[in-house]
């Protein structure tokens, strides 16, 4: 489009780990930086407020050092400027903040009093009125429509796509092998997971993930859970995360509430089926079919079952067409038409 990038983010993307995490060298098209605060760098304690007020001024700085025409936001959680509103797009991955979100605070009466003046303020807010607000999902619009009371524009997120070979997987001594793909973070449920595989005893469990400094104790946490046929591969590369795809035909996902996926959508380019929660943008943008969305643990361990004795390379062939319609081409054309005729209209 021409335009200059300023990026405000908790740490510049340099080179080797972009190119190691997302496969991209995201720096060539980076024109200036603000350093914002990290998760793992704010004070132990009202942590959302902490983000929300870090997130007002650290826009105000990057709008002071650079000339902007608009702000393009890529979190629902960040505190606008109000003369900058109207000027500032916002991709919405969920309009309440992850952490808080989570029925763990919703089940404690004293996290629910801590919460209370967070979505008073998320909530009404006039900037989050006037700005242009996208999202990832239809699951998220209709969120989105509860919480604020405002429209948004559905544009799915970008999803890695593989060109391997999707070779006959029941051949081989990996046939049994199921992965998952995500953060290692309480609010991803990876013990229903490890509940699963300890049902499951002759299926291989690899685990996929990364995990920040403030999460190692709940990841560790797992790891003592964990039954002797689960692997857990943490921080893993590209390469090793491909090499667990391909010897996987079944992906388990156990956030409920997926707001959209991108592990879903991976994993069918890789060939895999995804089992997921009945719920989130699996359920309501059709993502995954019925068959392979469950309600509980018992439900989560007959439908990988299922999965695995109906795998072959034509159902692996059907999932890879399908990711196709997700990928980062579609994903830049669609937010490209959508900017272009934005601009137009704010002149």
């Amino acid at each position: 489009m021409g335009a200059k990038v300023f990026l405000c983010a908790s740490e510049y993307p340099r080179r080797e780990q972009s190119l190691k995490s997302i496969g991209i060298d995201v720096t060539e098209s980076i024109d200036g930086f603000v350093k914002a605060i990290g998760r793992n760098e704010i004070l132990p304690f009202l942590g959302a407020y902490q983000r929300m007020a870090y997130s007002y001024f650290f826009f105000k700085k990057l709008l002071k050092k650079y000339t902007s025409n608009f702000v393009f936001v890529s979190g629902g959680s960040t505190i606008i400027p109000k003369n900058m509103a109207e000027r500032t797009i916002v991709y919405v991955h969920f309009p309440m903040d992850l952490e808080i979100a989570s029925k763990d605070y919703l089940s404690s009466r004293l996290k629910r009093i801590y919460i209370k003046p967070w979505r008073f303020i998320s909530n009404n807010l006039d900037y989050i009125k006037k700005a242009t607000i996208i999202t990832n999902s239809s699951y998220t619009k209709s969120a989105i429509k509860t919480a604020w009371g405002i429209d948004a524009k559905v544009i799915y997120p970008p999803c890695p796509q593989y060109s391997f070979p999707l070779n006959d997987r029941k051949e081989d001594h990996h046939s049994s092998s199921v992965c998952s793909l995500g953060r290692f973070t309480p609010e991803k449920k990876y013990e229903t997971i490890l509940e699963v595989a300890k049902k499951l005893p002759d299926v291989s469990f690899h685990l996929v993930g990364s995990v920040t400094p403030d999460k190692k104790s709940y990841l560790e946490r797992l790891m003592n859970m964990a039954s002797g046929n689960v692997v857990f591969h943490v921080n893993a590369s590209i390469q090793e995360k491909i090499d667990v795809l391909c010897k996987s035909k079944v992906m388990l996902h156990s956030f409920v509430g997926e707001h959209f996926g991108i592990a879903i959508i991976e994993a069918m380019s890789a060939g895999v089926i995804p089992v997921t929660h009945d719920s989130g943008a699996a359920k309501v943008d059709g993502l995954v079919p019925e068959s392979y969305r469950y309600h509980d643990e018992n439900s989560a361990v007959e439908r990988v079952t299922s999965a695995l004795s109906s795998w072959d390379l034509n159902v692996a062939e059907r999932l890879r067409e399908f990711a196709k319609g997700f990928s980062a081409d579609s994903f830049r054309e669609n937010l490209k038409r959508f900017l272009l005729d934005w601009i137009n209209r704010h002149p």
